[in-house]
C-alpha cells in the first residue's frame, strides 16, 4: 500500500509533483510534522515527546513492533529538515556571518535527543548522520552559492542537503536505504532520489 504526500514546508510558489510514499514513510513524516512545532516553540524533544509523536502517527507503540527507535530518530532529523525548509532561509539572512549561523543551527540542534539505540540496517549500511553544525560547515567550507549542482551520494535524511539547498545550491540526491529515501522522496518532492550505492556513485553519472 501507498500513499500520496507532499511536504508541507515545501516553497509556496513552488508546485511539485505528488510523490507516492509507502505508508511507514508517511508515518514517520507525520510524527516529523508533530516534532516541527516543538522546534518551532523552542522546545527540547526528550524521550517522552518523541514517543508520543511516534505513537501518535503510527497508532501503536514501539512494543508491538510497528516502529522501531531508529526510524523515530530519522522522523527528528526530518523535523529538522522541515524546520530549515520552513525558516532556514530567514535564519541565514538574519545570521548572516558563519559563527552567528553556527550558533543558530546549534541551538537547534540541541533541542534534538541522542541516538542511543541502533537498528541491524543502521549498524549493516553504516549510517551516521552528519551532525548539522558539522553539515554548516562543510557547505561554508565549499562556498556553495545559486547555481552550484551539489550531488549528496549518501543523503541520508537530507541535513546536510538541506543546507545546500538554503545556500542556493541545486540537488541531486541519493540514498541506498530504501526507508530513507522514501523519507527523502517526502521531504524533497520536487527531486528525484536516485537509490544506488554510494560507493559505486561514479559508475553513474546521471545520477
Amino acid at each position: 500500500m501507498t500513499l500520496a504526500l507532499t511536504s508541507a514546508a515545501a516553497d509556496a510558489a513552488a508546485s511539485p509533483p505528488v510523490v507516492p510514499v509507502p505508508a511507514a514513510e508517511v508515518a514517520a513524516f507525520g510524527a516529523a510534522l508533530r516534532l516541527l512545532t516543538h522546534l518551532e516553540r523552542g522546545e527540547r524533544i526528550d524521550a517522552a515527546a518523541l514517543r508520543s509523536a511516534m505513537e501518535a502517527a503510527f497508532g501503536a507503540s514501539d512494543t508491538t513492533g510497528a516502529w522501531i527507535w531508529k526510524t523515530a530518530y530519522d522522523a527528528c532529523e526530518a523535523a529538522t529538515v522541515l524546520f530549515l525548509q520552513k525558516y532556514g532561509k530567514a535564519l541565514f539572512r538574519k545570521a548572516a556571518s558563519p559563527a552567528a549561523r553556527l550558533s543558530a543551527i546549534t541551538k537547534i540542534t540541541g533541542l534534538l535527543p541522542t541516538h542511543t539505540r541502533r537498528s541491524e540496517e543502521s549498524q549493516a549500511l553504516q549510517q551516521f548522520s552528519t551532525p548539522t553544525p558539522l553539515g554548516l560547515a562543510a557547505v561554508t567550507a565549499a562556498a556553495i552559492a545559486p547555481g552550484d549542482l551539489v550531488l549528496e551520494p549518501s543523503a541520508g535524511t537530507g541535513l546536510l542537503a538541506i543546507l545546500a539547498q538554503i545556500s542556493g545550491g541545486e540537488l541531486l540526491l541519493n540514498e541506498l536505504s530504501d526507508a530513507r529515501a522514501n523519507l527523502l522522496a517526502a521531504l524533497f518532492p520536487a527531486i528525484a532520489v536516485s537509490r544506488f550505492d554510494a560507493a559505486q556513485i561514479d559508475d553513474h553519472p546521471a545520477a
